[in-house]
């Protein structure tokens, strides 16, 4: 049996499995950027997810990927939120509908939801996930469609694919299960909702990662043939793991990497950020990536970048806030002058311009949004 009949034939079972259980520094001033031209960063549950019916929306026509991203902007993570493990509360405050009216007024024109699966779906087939993560989903995902947003959701943490024994079979069709479970259940909503296969694989290689993508896409086509499909080269999905992507025949797919480099300054802050060569090395990465576009015929998209307030590792490594605006305005100067939509990290912590508590912003807001508010 070749291997794209057995994907099909495993995603077919899977389904047919659920069904029946279930129905259903420089020093230098940072670049703030005024206009498009000039500018533009756990338990597991015996319930099945399908035991409450999709929440349907009008039909929608299927979005052209070229012109959506040419629409998406500058947008921000909801990070640390439903992809902290085991349960969404551990890393930052749950999520509120409040954030997502906040991230509108505030002027960004899409939002990811970083999910993690592992912790709420049952360990043994048929891998069923819990319907409180499920309808939790639901309710983040709607709330953010409801803004008007392009919406993000994948699956984010995942590690348990690749640590202890590796990929197996059974980690496979774990992964294709849930995978099942979320294209059925979202399989009603706005085109604007998009799927991200699998965040960072840092524990597989280009080849697993590659095969991995080729088990779940026909999955989610199964029961959204023409939603955008974001996919991403292995590891940390840096900018030149998109030449290692081996692209499926498909009509509705966005690549995407993410950027913080350095990490010496973006992430650990044991060093400043503004030279010319800083400023040189990031425009490669966006260079690199706009080449890979052009060769690849595959609209690419940013969806994660930013820098940290501080080392939380090491709290007394601290990022000047100059250094960090100036470097979160050249990705956005870089991001909108390349066409690449880019998505601000944004945790709730240390790489967070929104106070979830507070309600307030950041000086890091307006960098971020200028060229969306032409």
């Amino acid at each position: 049996m070749s291997t794209n009949v057995s994907i099909i034939v495993r995603a077919c079972l899977i389904s047919s499995l659920f069904s029946l259980v279930a129905c259903g520094s420089s020093g230098s001033t940072p670049e703030l950027p005024s206009s498009s031209s000039e500018a533009s960063s756990s338990s597991s549950s015996e319930t099945s997810s399908s035991a409450s019916a999709p929440a349907m929306t009008a039909p929608d026509d299927p979005l052209e990927p070229h012109a959506t991203v040419a629409e998406m902007g500058i947008g921000i993570n909801l990070g640390n939120t439903l992809d902290a493990y085991p349960n969404e509360g551990d890393w930052a405050l749950p999520a509120q509908e409040q954030y997502l009216e906040d991230f509108n007024e505030a002027g960004f024109q899409h939002v990811r939801i970083p999910a993690t699966w592992d912790d709420h779906t049952a360990e043994s087939a048929p891998y069923a996930v819990d319907s409180e993560r499920m309808n939790r989903a639901e309710e983040v995902v709607d709330w953010a469609l409801d803004q008007g947003f392009y919406v993000i959701l994948n699956a984010h943490h995942e590690r348990w694919i690749w640590e202890g024994e590796g990929l197996t079979e059974e980690k496979r069709a774990r992964f294709e299960a849930i995978w099942t479970q979320i294209a059925e259940r979202f399989s009603g909503k706005s085109h604007r909702l998009m799927f991200e296969i699998l965040n960072e694989p840092i524990g597989l290689s280009a080849e697993q990662t590659n095969q991995l993508k080729a088990d779940i896409l026909p999955i989610i086509r199964a029961q959204n043939p023409t939603r955008l499909v974001i996919i991403s080269g292995h590891n940390y999905s840096g900018v030149h793991t998109l030449s290692d992507i081996d692209l499926p025949d498909d009509d509705y797919l966005i690549a995407n990497f993410h950027s913080y480099d350095p990490w010496a300054f973006a992430g650990q802050c044991t060093r400043r950020w503004g030279s010319e060569a800083d400023r040189s090395e990031l425009a490669q990465i966006y260079a690199t990536a706009a080449a890979w576009r052009e060769q690849s015929g595959v609209p690419v998209m940013l969806n994660e970048f930013g820098v940290a307030k501080f080392d939380f590792q090491n709290p007394e490594n601290v990022c000047e806030l100059e250094d960090r605006l100036a470097y979160i305005g050249h990705h956005v100067n870089l991001a909108i002058e390349n066409g690449i939509p880019a998505t601000f990290w944004d945790d709730g912590g240390s790489f967070s311009t929104y106070d979830r508590e507070a309600g307030t912003w950041g000086p890091e807001k307006d960098v971020l949004v200028a060229p969306n508010n032409p």
